[in-house]
């Protein structure tokens, strides 16, 4: 890649969408009461911008030994933190699933493809401190949902990988076994022309202006459906019949499909965007059930159990 999107100071909508984040949050945590982790969590530095940060997420002891999970939040590329995530992922963490929640620098100071760059060092920084992992489930929602499914695809493209870092050698050390995509920005234009919230910002903050052009160089493409790829690992697919951006899902499944790659493509009734954590206890509830046949679908059972801490 020649031309970088140029970092830019975030705007009054950032800056609202920053302060408002943590605090609908903190209201659905009071209203939901999420469990804890069952086995302590652990951070680390992956890199060295201060918000190229990981915590690992303990899976409980005695449990099936499964591939973890490499979590992304959402939060439109502008906002969020993987704090505000750490209670609603204790269902994989419980299932046996050992899960790495990753920060990353935010758009508009860090915009495309600076994001998926620290995901890649994060990948590395977890084949590096725990050699045992040989592979991972990519996770997210939203924009972080973008981002575990890009990952996804450079992990199974490598050649893809020369545009989002040229100076990178080799590809993505370890392989990913799967993506769970919940409600993601998967293409750039369908959200804005079904009236999804602030979704010009989040985009321009992330791709620059030229992202809502109808083509773009690989400079702009942001979206999975912007990438030209062969093969892709098997997705979950989903989103609630009220989120505005169902047919960003819709279009991404549909590719997947037309190219004969594993998908699942589901859609909750009456739901609207983030259920996983704003959605009722009841909703989400069966969300992870999902969720979690489509891992077990994937990886099967385990080959051991998780030791006791």
């Amino acid at each position: 890649m020649t031309d970088l999107v140029t970092p830019r100071a975030p705007n009054r909508k950032t800056r609202v969408a920053r302060r408002v984040t943590p605090v609908l949050f903190g209201v659905t945590r009071l209203i939901r009461r999420p469990r804890q982790p069952p086995a302590g969590v652990q951070e680390s530095r992956y890199g060295q911008n201060p918000a190229e940060r990981v915590d690992y997420i303990a899976p409980a002891p005695e449990t099936p030994t499964r591939t973890p999970i490499v979590f992304v939040h959402g939060g439109g590329f502008i906002a969020g933190s993987k704090e505000l995530y750490t209670r609603y992922l204790t269902p994989f963490a419980e299932a046996g699933y050992p899960v790495f929640n990753v920060e990353y620098p935010l758009a508009p100071e860090h915009p495309h493809p600076q994001i998926l760059r620290s995901l890649l060092a994060a990948i590395d920084w977890i084949s590096e401190a725990h050699p045992d992992v040989t592979g991972f489930h990519a996770m997210g929602d939203s924009a972080g949902a973008n981002l575990a499914a890009m990952l996804g695809i450079l992990s199974a493209n490598p050649a893809l990988i020369a545009d989002v870092d040229p100076t990178r050698e080799g590809g993505v050390p370890l392989r990913c076994h799967s993506v769970v995509s919940m409600w993601g920005v998967l293409d750039r234009l369908s959200g804005i022309e079904d009236g999804f919230p602030n979704i010009v910002n989040c985009i321009t903050s992330y791709g620059g202006p030229e992202a809502l052009e109808a083509e773009v160089g690989p400079e702009s493409a942001i979206t999975p459906m912007d990438l030209a790829f062969e093969s892709a690992p098997p997705s979950f697919v989903c989103v609630g019949t009220k989120d505005p951006l169902r047919r960003s899902s819709q279009l991404f499944a549909d590719r997947l499909k037309s190219a004969s790659l594993d998908v699942v493509h589901k859609e909750y009734a009456g739901e609207r965007h983030g259920f996983f954590c704003f959605g009722s206890a009841r909703s989400a509830g069966k969300l992870n059930d999902d969720i979690l046949e489509f891992l077990e679908s994937v990886d099967g059972g385990g080959a051991g159990k998780n030791e006791s801490p």
